[in-house]
Order: structure tokens, then C-alpha cells, then sequence
């Protein structure tokens, strides 16, 4: 028989320990929104929950996790400076507006 190296087990484990962790952070993420906690920072709620799987594979080989860390910076660092800006100036409006009574 032949073996790829990896192991299977300590896969299986990782694996089953992220879904419920997903099952879980969907339920926190879910009651954040229902109370407008995550208003601007949806963003934030990705990249938690993107480390978390990274841990996950980091348990299983670092430096896969280690080049998957670095992707997903340098792919999604716009993405959250973008959010935050956009939420920033949304936010700016709606005060200006609030203050000119309307």
C-alpha cells in the first residue's frame, strides 16, 4: 500500500475541530450582527476566522500555513484597509447629515 506521508488522523482531527468551530463562529458572528456590533468591521470577522483555519493548518504543516498567511495578506490587506475606509467615511456622512438636522 502506498502512503502519502501526511496524516490522515492529526487531518481528520483539524478538520472536524474547524467545522465545529465554524458552526460556533457563525452562531458569535450572527448575534454580533443582530446587534449592529459588526458595522465596519466585517472585514475583521473574516480575517478571525481566516487565522483560525490558518492555526488549523499550522497544526498540521507550518510552513503550508506560513505561505497561506502570506497570501492571504498580501490578497486581502486592500480588501480590509478598503472596508475600514469605506465604514470610516460612511460614518463621516451620516454625523455630517446628523448634524445638519436632516
Amino acid at each position: 500500500m502506498m502512503t502519502s506521508g501526511l496524516d490522515w488522523a492529526r487531518i481528520g482531527l483539524v478538520w472536524g475541530v474547524l467545522f465545529a468551530f465554524g458552526f460556533v463562529y457563525n452562531l458569535v458572528v450572527a448575534w454580533a450582527e443582530s446587534r449592529g456590533y459588526d458595522e465596519g468591521y466585517t472585514a475583521i470577522l473574516v480575517v478571525v476566522g481566516t487565522l483560525v483555519t490558518l492555526l488549523g493548518i499550522a497544526v498540521i504543516e507550518w510552513r503550508a500555513a506560513l505561505l497561506a498567511l502570506g497570501a492571504f495578506s498580501a490578497s486581502g490587506f486592500w480588501m480590509v484597509l478598503g472596508s475600514w475606509w469605506r465604514h470610516v467615511q460612511a460614518r463621516r456622512r451620516a454625523q455630517e447629515l446628523a448634524r445638519e438636522g436632516r
